[in-house]
């Protein structure tokens, strides 16, 4: 693999060391911060790479777009400070063994996507097949829309399903593979893909028929994340007048509630003068809920022809009773319950936890799984789990995505020369 084919020239630049210790690794941090301040050019500050178990025990990652980003990083560690440039740990090979997890609306933003185009061929690549894939395209969209948040089901979701599918492609191009995919509503189309059970144009399709069967129910409807447990808040649900469910179990004290607008934001007005911390997604549809019940025909009828193949990854569905039990079967009929039956995302975190995995990566354009994947982990047991995202509105993309390399660097993951000198 030709790394300067994957990733673009600098900036953002990676910076990694090594060392036996804390100490050294410090000290190595502030020689090259040093070496910066001075005027040094990142591509030649001298980097430590990985020796052996015995000797490499903590490791370094920083990362920014500029000297002045990595000088602060390579400081603030030293110093022992919190910083997003960097990342440090031990490589216990949690970072080998990670589980990819797509979420759902909400995570769109302004921006999004446009500096894939411009700095990651492989993304790139992907974006421009979706663009006549898609009924509504995906360049012109993501590089000409004045706000970048077209905010219908329709235009909004199939952009939010082609940055998580390129960033997958560009992460496949590093060399990386997830040991198992899970979604969250929407998210479970790429993680389809990305599973091997549905190609590019075959997910494209079931977006394409998702969304806009969605957006046909929009008009009165609304959802809401709710900080508490799904059964209180079905029992809360059942006391308000008009027609709000839960839609998704996103973690032991997270819950998704959808319905009408009046119905779902009384219930939200209750929660909030009790002091229960309430979130309204930015969407006007209420997916699984009743709502949905009228375009579930149309959408297997649609999909009738939809000839799924084996996953080839392991995908955990957050659709079925029992998420960890036989292979998912990506047919018409599993994509409308897909858009009708609750989310089941905590049972299938827990599921991936029983399996042993201790890393999760959220792929897409901002993380809206993050919270919830480390509370159900908390609940698990789980100790010193590795989460981190692929992207966030408040990072161009090229540095929250060398950051995430950066990380799993920390934890475990080989990264390809010379990636570890340059991105």
């Amino acid at each position: 693999m030709s790394i300067d084919s994957a990733v673009g020239p600098p900036p953002p630049w990676l910076l990694v060391f090594s060392a036996a210790d804390r100490a050294a690794l410090t000290a190595e941090a502030r020689s090259a911060a040093a070496l910066l301040t001075d005027g040094a050019e990142p591509g030649s500050v001298p980097q430590t790479r990985p020796v052996s178990a015995e000797h490499d025990v903590r490791r370094l990652a920083v990362t920014a777009a500029d000297r002045e980003g990595l000088v602060e990083g390579l400081s603030f560690f030293a110093d022992g400070l919190a910083s997003p440039r960097y990342s440090s740990g031990c490589p216990d090979g949690a970072a080998t063994g990670a589980a990819w997890c797509f979420g759902g609306h909400g995570s769109q933003w302004p921006g999004m996507g446009r500096a894939l185009l411009n700095w990651a061929p492989a993304a790139a690549k992907v974006l421009t097949e979706l663009d006549s894939l898609l009924p509504t395209g995906v360049i012109d969209p993501l590089v000409n829309a004045a706000d970048g948040e077209p905010g219908s089901p329709a235009t909004t979701q199939p952009l939010i399903f082609a940055i998580q599918v390129a960033t997958a492609h560009w992460l496949w191009s590093m060399g990386l593979r997830p040991s198992a995919v899970v979604g969250h509503s929407l998210g479970e189309v790429a993680a389809a893909h990305v599973a091997g059970a549905l190609s590019l144009a075959d997910a494209a399709r079931v977006v394409s028929v998702r969304s806009r069967l969605l957006e046909q129910t929009a008009g009165g409807g609304t959802m809401a994340t709710v900080s508490l447990d799904r059964r209180t808040v079905e029992r809360r649900c059942a006391e308000i007048p008009g027609t709000v469910v839960v839609a998704a179990h996103s973690a032991p004290t997270e819950t998704v509630v959808t319905g009408e607008s009046e119905a779902t934001g009384a219930l939200v007005t209750a929660l909030e003068a009790e002091g229960v911390r309430c979130r309204r997604i930015r969407i006007n549809a209420a997916s699984h809920s009743p709502f949905v019940d009228g375009v579930l025909p149309a959408m297997r009828a649609e999909l009738a022809d939809l000839a799924p193949a084996a996953p080839r990854v392991p995908w955990i569905s957050t659709v079925e009773d029992e998420p960890d039990g036989r292979p998912v079967d990506a047919t018409a009929e599993y994509w409308a319950h897909n858009l009708r039956r609750p989310v089941r995302f905590t049972e299938a975190v827990s599921a991936l936890a029983r399996r042993g995995i201790r890393a999760y990566v959220e792929i897409g354009p901002h993380p809206v799984l993050i919270s919830p994947i480390r509370q159900t982990l908390r609940a698990e047991g789980v100790e010193d789990p590795l989460v981190i995202a692929s992207g966030s509105r408040a990072t161009p993309e090229p540095v929250s995505l060398l950051r995430l390399l950066g990380a799993l660097h920390c934890r475990g993951l080989d990264l390809p020369a010379p990636l570890d000198r340059r991105a």
